[in-house]
């Protein structure tokens, strides 16, 4: 039994969690309500509602009277998580912890004059420089995501002189000391645009996940912007109400 008061969120963790270390098998029998209520201190009302979570996630199918069985996990798709203001919202360590190899490919870097677009984004003045990053990330060589990254070159003077195609942006911002620490996400769902869709390997006509991603160091200044689109059939961003 747990010191904590878990929610339905937390013991979906749980359970996926032992999935994936196969501690729960494909086709084995889950424990039974009782025994999550038991085991865990918690209302049925929180483990059906960890249980409809986990089948839709994949993990689990329930089969009228006879229980809910552990599925074969469908490792083509990631399923993000909520960031959250703690939490290291790179690719890479969101990524990297489903066992996928990650790859990156430069489009484009380069200095560009602040606008007012970029101003209001970085919270910086007009007549300030700022450094852009274009990068397509792969997950396994599969194109996963695009991302447009944009930090205040006050803060990374030196930025020009690295290969972001190997080197993490991270690691480089740490050694800086404006690592992002916190961060403020917006997520809507948008037509993917002809670049885009050629970038992913999708048609034109398709939606795909865009997030805005405002990252703020130890002293809180705003010190990375990112817009990134990505693959709605290989990531999939999900947001939980605690």
């Amino acid at each position: 039994m747990t010191n904590k008061v878990l929610n339905y969120y937390d013991l979906s963790e749980i359970i996926s969690a032992r999935i994936e270390r196969n501690e729960y098998l494909p086709g084995e029998l889950l424990p039974t309500e009782k025994d999550f209520i038991s085991r865990y201190n918690i209302s049925r009302q929180t483990t059906r509602k960890a249980i409809e979570l986990l089948k839709e996630e994949g993990y689990v199918r329930s089969v009228q009277g006879q229980g809910t069985f552990v599925e074969k996990i469908n490792h083509s798709k990631v399923a993000f998580g909520v960031i959250n203001e703690s939490d290291n919202a790179s690719f890479t360590s969101l990524v990297r912890k489903f066992g996928i190899e990650i790859s990156s490919k430069l489009l484009a870097t380069g200095a560009i004059d602040s606008n007012r677009f970029f101003s209001s984004k970085l919270e910086i003045g007009l007549d300030e420089t700022i450094f852009g990053i274009h990068r397509i990330r792969y997950g396994n060589r599969e194109p996963l995501a695009i991302e447009y990254t944009y930090l205040p070159l006050k803060f990374f003077e030196d930025i020009n002189k690295h290969n972001f195609e190997h080197v993490s942006l991270y690691d480089y911002m740490a050694t800086k000391e404006h690592l992002p620490l916190n961060f403020r996400e917006k997520f809507i769902m948008t037509q993917a645009n002809a670049k885009i869709a050629k970038y992913l390997g999708l048609t034109d006509d398709l939606t795909v996940n865009k997030m805005e991603i405002t990252g703020f160091d130890s002293e809180n200044n705003i010190v990375e912007f990112t817009e990134s689109y990505s693959r709605p059939d290989k990531l999939e961003v999900r947001f939980v109400t605690k």
